[in-house]
C-alpha cells in the first residue's frame, strides 16, 4: 500500500507517452552519451513534444517544446528549481554545492543574484590573455608527442576559473598533479558516480559510505574557507576596495564587497557553496565547448580556414583580441554559437513545479518534476565563457591547424559519454595539432616540429 503511490502515474499525465525506465538505467551504466539517449526518445519527443519517465519514486516530464520550455525556465515562481537540501539532504552533493546562485529560489536567489551579478560585469581580460600564453607554451613543449587536448582544455579552464573566481592559481596547465588540482578533480568525480544517482540511499550503507569522499570535500572546502577569510580581512584593510576601484578584483572579492551591504548579506558558507558551483559550471562547460569546437575545426577544414583568415585579418600581429575586436569576429562568433547548438555542454535543466496545472496540447500535467531537454533547445549563452573561448581560439588557431587522423573512430561523428546530472561528457579522440603554414612569418610562431593531440 505504501509502495504503490511511488509507482502510480498521476491522473494528469496518464495520457503522456512513457519513456523507457530500463533504457535510462542501461544508458547510465553503459556510459551512453546524451546524443544516444536522445535517439532513444527522439521519435516520441519530436512528435509529442513531451514524455514521462519514472525514476527513484518520482514521475518526471521531459519536454522539447520551445513554448513550454520557455514558460518553465522564465516563470520561476510557478516552476521553482529542485533544491539539493530538499531532494537529497545530507548527501555529498548537498554538502558540497548546498544552496547557491544556480540552485536556489525566490528571495534567496534574488539576494545571491544581487551579490554575484556585478562581479560578472567586470571580467578579468588579463587572466584570459595570460592563460592563453601559458597554453601555447605547454603545446610548444611537446615534440611530436601526444597531447590530451580534452584534458588540456580542462586544465586550461580550471586555471582561468581559479584566478578569475577567487584569485588562486591552480597552475593546472604546468602542474596537473598538484594536490589542489587532484583533490578538486576527485571531488567532482565522486559527485558524478552513477550508482549514487540511481540508488541515493546506498551511500548510507557501510560498504558504500563516502567517508573518503567527504574528506576530499573537506580538503577543498579548507581552500575555499581560507580564501574567503583572507578576502574578508582585505576588506577590513581597504585593500579589496582599492582593487575593486581599479577593476582588478576577482569574483569572490566583488561578492564580498557587495555583501557588505546590510540588505544583502552572505555568510561564509553561502560564499563557499557559490565558489563550488561557479567552478563546476564555468570549468566543465567551457572545457567541453572548447573541445567540441576543436573537433568541428578538425572535421571541417573549410570552416577552420575561414575562421583563421578572419582572426588574422582582425587581430593582425596581436595574439589575443580586445573586447572591440571580439565583436568584429562575426564568423567565429557564429561558429561558437553553432557549436553550442550541436554539442550543448549542458544537455538538460531540471525544474520542480508547484501545484499549478500545465495545459499542453491534449495533456493536463500536474506531476512533481519537469525537465527541459537542451539537445532540442538552443542553450543560453554565458558571456564569461564566450569571451574565454574567443581568446583561447584566437591564440590557438592563429598558430596551429587542427586535424583528425585517418584512423580516428570519430570520423563519422563525435561520440559522447554519459554524465550524471545536466553536463555533457566527451570520449577521447586523437587529433593532430601542427603549425599553420600561412602564419609562419610571425616571429613568435617560428617552429618546425608538429604537435599531436588527443581531444
Amino acid at each position: 500500500y505504501k509502495v504503490y503511490p511511488k509507482f502510480r502515474v498521476p491522473e494528469g499525465i496518464k495520457n503522456v507517452p512513457t519513456l523507457s525506465f530500463l533504457k535510462l538505467i542501461s544508458a547510465i551504466f553503459s556510459n551512453e552519451g546524451p546524443d544516444k539517449r536522445w535517439e532513444n526518445t527522439r521519435k516520441v519527443l519530436e512528435k509529442e513534444g513531451i514524455g514521462k519517465f519514472w525514476f527513484n519514486g518520482v514521475w518526471y516530464i521531459v519536454t522539447t517544446d520551445l513554448e513550454l520550455t520557455k514558460d518553465v525556465f522564465s516563470k520561476t515562481d510557478l516552476y521553482p528549481k529542485t533544491l539539493l537540501n530538499e531532494s537529497d539532504p545530507g548527501s555529498l552533493l548537498a554538502d558540497y554545492y548546498g544552496t547557491n546562485l544556480i540552485i536556489s529560489n525566490g528571495d534567496v536567489w534574488k539576494r545571491h543574484r544581487h551579490i554575484a551579478s556585478p562581479a560578472f560585469k567586470s571580467l578579468p581580460m588579463h587572466v584570459f590573455d595570460e592563460t592563453a600564453v601559458k597554453l601555447l607554451k605547454v603545446i610548444e613543449k611537446v615534440d611530436n608527442g601526444p597531447i590530451e587536448v580534452k584534458d588540456l582544455m580542462h586544465r586550461l579552464t580550471l586555471d582561468v576559473l581559479g584566478r578569475a573566481v577567487f584569485g588562486f592559481d591552480f597552475n593546472n596547465l604546468e602542474d596537473p598533479t598538484n594536490v589542489y588540482v587532484t583533490t578538486y578533480q576527485d571531488v567532482v568525480a565522486e559527485c558524478d558516480k552513477p550508482i549514487y544517482l540511481v540508488i541515493p540511499l546506498i551511500e548510507y550503507l557501510p560498504y558504500f559510505d563516502r567517508t573518503e569522499a567527504r574528506k576530499k570535500v573537506a580538503k577543498i572546502n579548507e581552500l575555499y574557507n581560507g580564501l574567503i577569510e583572507m578576502k574578508r580581512k582585505s576588506m577590513e584593510t581597504e585593500e579589496l576596495i582599492k582593487k575593486k576601484n581599479n577593476n582588478t578584483a576577482d569574483l569572490l572579492e566583488c561578492m564580498i564587497y557587495a555583501s557588505s551591504d546590510p540588505k544583502y548579506p552572505m555568510s561564509d558558507e553561502e560564499m563557499r557553496y557559490n565558489l563550488a558551483m561557479f567552478m563546476l559550471a564555468g570549468h566543465d562547460t567551457t572545457a567541453t565547448s572548447l573541445t567540441t569546437i576543436l573537433y568541428v575545426f578538425a572535421t571541417r577544414k573549410d570552416v577552420q580556414r575561414k575562421v583563421r583568415e578572419e582572426i588574422l585579418r582582425v587581430l593582425g600581429d596581436t595574439l589575443t583580441p580586445t573586447i572591440d575586436q571580439q565583436r568584429e569576429l562575426k564568423y567565429l562568433n557564429m561558429v561558437i554559437k553553432e557549436n553550442l547548438r550541436l554539442y550543448p555542454p549542458v544537455h538538460q535543466l531540471p525544474r520542480r513545479e508547484n501545484s499549478e496545472t500545465i495545459k499542453f496540447r491534449n495533456h493536463m500535467k500536474n506531476a512533481n518534476n519537469l525537465l527541459g531537454y537542451l539537445l532540442a533547445v538552443v542553450p543560453e549563452r554565458n558571456n564569461f565563457s564566450l569571451i574565454e573561448q574567443r581568446v583561447m581560439l584566437c591564440a590557438l588557431l592563429r598558430k596551429y591547424e587542427v586535424s583528425l587522423p585517418a584512423d580516428s573512430n570519430h570520423q563519422d561523428k563525435l561520440h559522447l559519454d554519459y554524465f550524471n546530472g545536466t553536463l555533457t561528457k566527451l570520449q577521447s579522440l586523437i587529433c593532430t595539432i601542427y603549425l599553420a603554414a600561412d602564419i609562419s612569418t610571425l616571429k613568435e610562431n617560428k617552429a618546425s616540429s608538429a604537435n599531436y593531440g588527443i581531444i
